[in-house]
C-alpha cells in the first residue's frame, strides 16, 4: 500500500472564522503542491479527511488534481487532530483493498501517525508544517513496517 499523509493548507483564525477555512495562502500553498505532484500521485484509490473544512478542502484540491472524484472523498475521525495511531491503522485495515490513499489530517495526530508507521531504528525528523506531504509505503498494516519514499 502507498499512503500519502498530508497535513492541511493554513487555515484562517478561528477567531476570524470559526470553521477555520484555508487562507487564500493556504490555497495557494496546496494548489502548488498539487501541480508538483500530481504526476506522482498517480492513480488513486481513496482520498479521505478529517471532517474539518480545512482538511477537506486541501483533500479536494490534491483529489482533483490526481483526477480522484470530489464527490468520492471519505471524511473519518481516524485523521481527526487527536486521532490516535491505533485508530488510523484500523481506518487503513477497513481499507486494506485499496493501493493508494492520500489521507489528509492534522497536527499532532498526523505525526504520529507517520511516526507509527516509520521503523523505530534510527529517528527520521518529519516536520509537518502546512500543506507538507510524505509518502510511505506499506508492506504490512502494522507498526514500524514503512518505508519512507518522499517528504516535503
Amino acid at each position: 500500500m502507498d499512503l500519502w499523509l498530508v497535513r492541511h493548507g493554513e487555515a484562517i483564525p478561528a477567531s476570524v472564522d470559526l470553521a477555520c477555512p484555508l487562507s487564500a495562502e493556504g490555497e495557494r500553498a496546496v494548489s502548488a503542491v498539487a501541480v508538483s505532484l500530481a504526476g506522482e500521485m498517480g492513480r488513486l484509490d481513496l482520498v479521505a479527511a478529517s471532517r474539518k473544512r480545512r482538511a477537506r478542502q486541501t483533500a479536494e484540491i490534491l483529489g482533483a488534481a490526481a483526477g480522484y472524484p470530489v464527490d468520492r472523498i471519505e471524511e473519518t475521525e481516524a485523521l481527526s487532530p487527536d486521532a490516535s495511531p491505533e485508530r488510523f491503522l484500523a481506518f487503513l485495515e477497513e481499507n486494506r483493498d485499496k493501493e493508494h490513499i492520500l489521507c489528509v489530517g492534522h497536527l499532532p495526530s498526523i505525526a504520529r501517525i507517520a511516526s507509527f508507521l516509520l521503523p523505530k531504528g534510527d529517528p527520521v525528523n518529519l516536520v509537518f508544517d502546512p500543506a507538507s506531504v510524505c509518502r510511505i509505503r506499506l508492506s504490512s498494516l502494522s507498526s514500524g513496517e514503512g518505508e519512507l519514499l518522499f517528504s516535503r
